[in-house]
């Protein structure tokens, strides 16, 4: 039986299975998730699958939809230093939201990008769905800046 995604946001969904390296203490290595994404919409389906974002990109992406939900401007982006998987919100006007999905299992040989429409309403939800993952699974060893 499948599992409720971790991340959700109209036809795409994000689970989070676990941490890459479990026994790492070390930044680098301790925060890299195994990531299962999908996408789906009238006609298409793609997935994409692995090591793909760390803990620290689900907490860069929770605080900028924090600061999207307080001001009703501005973007957030779930992405990370690997290809393959981007979520870019951008808060139009009158509460819209036009969100990007970029995802492909394969970056040298496919492209496949989404344009769907939300509202805030979704906002509160993402940043609450973030912020589970993050008590599941929570940066460790962050560097001080």
């Amino acid at each position: 039986m499948e599992t409720e995604p971790d991340i959700r946001l109209l036809g795409f969904s994000l689970w989070v299975d676990g941490r890459e390296f479990p026994d790492a203490t070390d930044f680098w290595d301790s925060n890299w998730l195994m990531i299962r994404a999908e996408m789906r919409a009238s006609g298409a389906y793609v997935e994409h699958s692995g090591p793909i974002l760390t803990t620290a990109d689900i907490e860069q992406f929770r605080d900028d939809l924090s600061q999207m939900v307080d001001t009703m401007t501005g973007e957030a982006a779930l992405t990370g230093m690997e290809p393959g998987l981007r979520l870019q919100l951008k808060m139009q006007k009158l509460g819209r939201i036009e969100a990007i999905v970029e995802i492909t299992p394969d970056h040298l040989t496919q492209q496949h990008s989404f344009e769907v429409e939300a509202d805030q309403s979704f906002l509160p939800g993402l940043v609450a769905s973030c912020d589970a993952v993050l008590t599941r699974f929570p940066v460790i060893n962050a560097p001080s800046n």
